[in-house]
């Protein structure tokens, strides 16, 4: 049996069941592929039909089930998320209330845009039990302006992003799972600005020899695992940040992926096990966007060097060859992501979009950390943590 801590509170097999049952009442066809390893599975959802709805990947030991939760996550996002706490608020009005984070990091650049409105929703703090408003262009990448888009829109949709949002089989699975992308996406944005020399931030990040039980699992999938560059840190939350790079003839921009756990183990598998799911799904339209973001960062001297992250090998470098997974429990994921973010003094939001018997989609929002700087991307961000 495969113990690995795949920080889901039930089993794989009862979440896709679950799902499955989902769709089907909701007449909802599902289509499930996957590779000849299994460690890559797309799952496409359709009316019945035929229309194409979303589609959803998943890596790993648990392919299958990620894939079934990510298409969901996907659907309900794109055609059915519509909060009925949505606010229309002045920005001034916001920014001086109660409703406004006092960590936000958008609160001095926002005050600039003087009083246009902006659409709003409702999240509440698990710690604070109190609500908060947070912008809806920031946490819905698929959300569209219906008022006429103004100033601060546009500057707020530049950091748009589907981090944080997670799909699972309780609530706290949930917000286990977005708040470890959250926190996943602020370090990966942190060592880009370390990279280039923007920030004085000072994580240590360092290199790493994965553990061979992982190489022996994977190495069938990527043969030239001896490319890859493992980088890890310990998060701000005590949990472990992980990133993999490797440079590829396909691609002007290296792959890269990333994960975050609890487990350092399990962090690892995660980025390792993405990295695969990339390079397994890459197609004409991601190279396309490579494409435009290498020919951007290519214009400016201390930004191309992200385009291929060639000077990571000057980190220092650790060996976890013999580390091993450990029996670390789901309970024990979550108590520690409640008690760090507490005992640190941030803050968890979380705004619940559905929920159903063991089927849930939130949102979670950590304010104070970075918002993911999508530079890589091909879009020119400023990180606001330094402002």
């Amino acid at each position: 049996m495969c113990t690995y801590p795949i920080e889901r509170e039930f089993s794989g097999q009862q979440a896709v069941e679950t799902m499955k049952l989902w769709l089907k009442e909701h007449n909802i066809h599902s289509s499930l592929y996957s590779t000849e390893d299994n460690l890559v599975a797309t799952v496409e959802l359709s009316s019945l039909t035929g229309s194409p709805l979303s589609s959803g990947s998943g890596k790993g030991s648990y392919a299958v089930t990620g894939a079934y939760f990510e298409a969901f996550e996907h659907m309900m996002l794109q055609y059915h998320f519509t909060s009925s706490h949505i606010q229309v608020v002045p920005l001034k009005e916001w920014l001086k209330s109660k409703k406004c984070h006092s960590q936000c990091l958008f609160g001095k650049t926002l005050a600039e845009y003087g009083n246009e409105l902006l659409k709003f929703s409702s999240y509440h703090s698990l710690l604070s039990l109190e609500n908060y408003l947070v912008p809806e262009t920031l946490i819905n990448p698929f959300y569209i302006e219906t008022l006429q888009p103004n100033d601060a829109y546009c500057f707020l949709n530049k950091y748009t992003s589907n981090s944080g949002w997670a799909s699972g089989s309780s609530y706290e699975e949930a917000v286990l799972h977005g708040a470890n992308e959250v926190v996943e996406r602020h370090c990966l944005s942190e060592l880009y600005k370390q990279y280039i020399g923007y920030s004085d931030y000072s994580g240590e990040f360092y290199r790493v020899i994965p553990p061979w039980e992982l190489l022996e699992k994977y190495q069938l999938s990527l043969p030239n695992v001896d490319e890859l560059s493992f980088i890890m840190s310990t998060t701000l939350f005590g949990s472990h940040f992980c990133a993999c790079v490797m440079h590829s003839a396909a691609s002007p921009m290296a792959f890269r992926s990333s994960g975050v756990s609890y487990s350092e183990f399990h962090a690892v598998e995660r980025a390792l096990s993405e990295l695969i799911q990339i390079i397994e799904n890459y197609d004409a339209v991601e190279l396309n966007d490579d494409i435009k973001a290498s020919e951007l960062l290519n214009k400016y001297d201390r930004l191309c060097k992200i385009t291929d992250l060639s000077e990571l090998d000057t980190l220092p470098l650790m060996d976890c060859s013999a580390m091993q997974q450990d029996s670390r429990d789901f309970k024990q994921h979550y108590e520690n992501l409640v008690s760090s973010v507490k005992a640190k003094g941030y803050d968890l939001l979380v705004h619940t979009a559905f929920n159903q018997e063991k089927i849930w989609l939130t949102s979670t929002y950590i304010p104070g950390l970075e918002r993911f700087n999508i530079i890589d991307k091909g879009k020119l961000v400023v990180p606001l943590g330094d402002m």
